[in-house]
């Protein structure tokens, strides 16, 4: 049995060009989703699979059975023991601002319906902006393929948690619900509008960004408890339309 891992000295290379990338603005945005398979990415704070893991910019997708590093032979290179799963390729569009204005986050290049998936467990937007600092959040769209399937004109978010997150869906939250909108079979974005940014309140506010990042929401396989905020979220750093951190451990 041999194991090997993608070198790190290149895995470091492209983890240092995304922070260089997204370190312009003083806040950023990410898109969040796990189908009803559990395959996911989830939120940038989460500790397993967010931001300051490996993982953040693939695409987390479980294998089955006894022998779940062989479910899908063509992804065989992806499969990494140290979590059971596979780290399949994404393009993750992240957003980095320091102004009010309208910014869009998007998911594609992933390998949609793998499991057989056909819906949304989760879909969402972490972001690092303090929810405590007053912002409104407004104008949300939801485009998935290239066409808008949801609007939402004005977004209220939860102002008692560290950090803005707008939830389109959460199976585990009544308050937000179910997806019931289209699959993808190319993308996913999310476009949203932020007010306030320029009273300074946010930065007063801010918590810093890096560091000691709270283990804030958790993608447990099967789990209840997989949601957003009071519920738990989805899981990187990522350049505009960045490629997959790709972590693997190959048995031959």
């Amino acid at each position: 049995m041999k194991k090997t891992r993608l070198a790190a000295a290149a895995a470091a290379a492209v983890v240092s060009a995304s922070v260089l990338a997204l370190s312009a603005g003083a806040y950023n945005a990410y898109i969040g989703l796990q189908t009803q398979t559990y395959s996911f990415r989830n939120a940038w704070t989460e500790a397993s699979y967010g931001k300051e893991t490996p993982y953040f910019n693939g695409w987390i997708v479980w294998g089955d059975g006894d022998n779940p590093e062989e479910t899908f032979p063509d992804y065989e290179d992806n499969f990494d023991y140290d979590i059971n799963g596979y780290v399949l390729p994404a393009s993750y569009t992240d957003a980095s601002f320091d102004a009010d204005g309208t910014y869009t986050v998007k998911a594609e290049g992933i390998d949609w319906a793998l499991k057989g998936e056909t819906d949304f467990n989760l879909v969402f937007v972490s972001t690092d902006l303090p929810a405590n600092a007053g912002l409104t959040i407004s104008d949300v769209s939801v485009a998935v393929d290239g066409t808008v399937v949801k609007t939402v004109d004005s977004y209220t978010y939860d102002e008692t948690a560290e950090y803005i997150e707008i939830d389109l869906a959460n199976i585990w939250n009544p308050d937000v619900g179910a997806w019931g909108l289209a699959f993808p079979s190319d993308s996913v974005a999310i476009s949203f509008t932020v007010a306030g940014l320029s009273t300074g309140a946010a930065d007063a506010a801010a918590a810093p960004a890096t560091g000691d990042v709270a283990a804030a929401t958790d993608s447990s396989k099967g789990s209840p408890d997989t949601g957003i905020a009071d519920v738990a979220a989805i899981a990187g750093l990522g350049l505009v339309a960045a490629g997959a951190i790709v972590v693997t451990r190959k048995r031959k």
